[in-house]
């Protein structure tokens, strides 16, 4: 059975066709703005199986983030594709234990990243999501979700240097070379690569403490690599982290009903 699965970020819709919770091609991104043109063609090839030699996927799960656009998004798919997508944490439930005080407080994006890198490495892992936000969470050996942190994204601490501040400009996010800053723009930059993998070294460091040795580190987000790709932090970088995950819960409610 395969199934498109769509997440929607702050910023941007993934979607990728999986068979078996697996794709063998990367998922496609598209800008919010992008969603009723680029994203809706590219939408009504996956339906009618153009990517997936003429066969047309079983569903449609959807994660999301942004309220505002899920309604959206599940109504491009009614209309255009003839199936009513399935939600995750409404329709479907993940199947995921946590030690949280309130799971309804959680994204589910943070819960399916974590459902995704345990399957994937079937150890205790931590997950580095950096996007928007950078969020860093933590699965314990036996598959419960032990919650993390959440901070701002390199774009976003940024900006709030720019806005919030009466001089200083927007940083570019240039990949910094050298430990010195030295003009205003390299310093912007410098501080903004700084403290987001010092946020994240900090936080691994702190989880390990707690699980008793060093996790399997994951990445995943649009900025993943650029941030984190040489800095010796992470062990696996999986891009379509979330969409993997969803696709890991349809079809593990489709083998629990068809074993039923």
């Amino acid at each position: 059975m395969s199934v498109i699965a769509i997440d929607i970020g702050n910023t941007r819709v993934g979607i990728g066709l999986f068979t078996a919770g697996k794709s063998p091609d990367p998922a496609t991104r598209f800008n919010h703005a992008d969603i009723q043109s680029e994203m809706l063609a590219y939408l009504e090839k996956l339906c009618a199986g153009i990517s997936d030699e003429g066969r047309q996927p079983d569903g449609v799960v959807l994660a999301s983030v942004a309220p505002e656009w899920t309604s959206r998004v599940a109504e491009l798919v009614n209309n255009h594709c003839g199936m009513t997508p399935e939600i995750v944490g409404v329709d479907l439930k993940i199947p995921l234990q946590t030690s949280l005080n309130d799971e309804s407080t959680v994204g589910v994006d943070r819960l399916l990243g974590a459902l995704c890198a345990h399957v994937n490495t079937e150890q205790a892992c931590a997950i580095i999501s950096a996007g928007t936000a950078l969020v860093v969470d933590c699965i314990d050996a036996d598959g419960i979700f032990l919650g993390g942190a959440i901070a701002p994204g390199l774009a976003l601490a940024a900006k709030a240097m720019h806005t919030g501040t009466a001089l200083l400009p927007l940083a570019n996010l240039d990949l910094p070379q050298e430990p010195f800053g030295r003009d205003t723009m390299e310093a912007l930059n410098l501080g903004a690569y700084a403290a987001t993998r010092g946020a994240a070294g900090y936080l691994l460091e702190r989880y390990a403490e707690k699980l008793g040795h060093w996790p399997h580190v994951v990445a995943t987000g649009g900025d993943a690599m650029r941030v984190f790709g040489n800095s010796g932090l992470v062990d696996s970088f999986i891009p379509d982290l979330v969409l993997q995950g969803a696709a890991l819960v349809w079809e593990h409610h489709y083998r629990k009903d068809s074993a039923e």
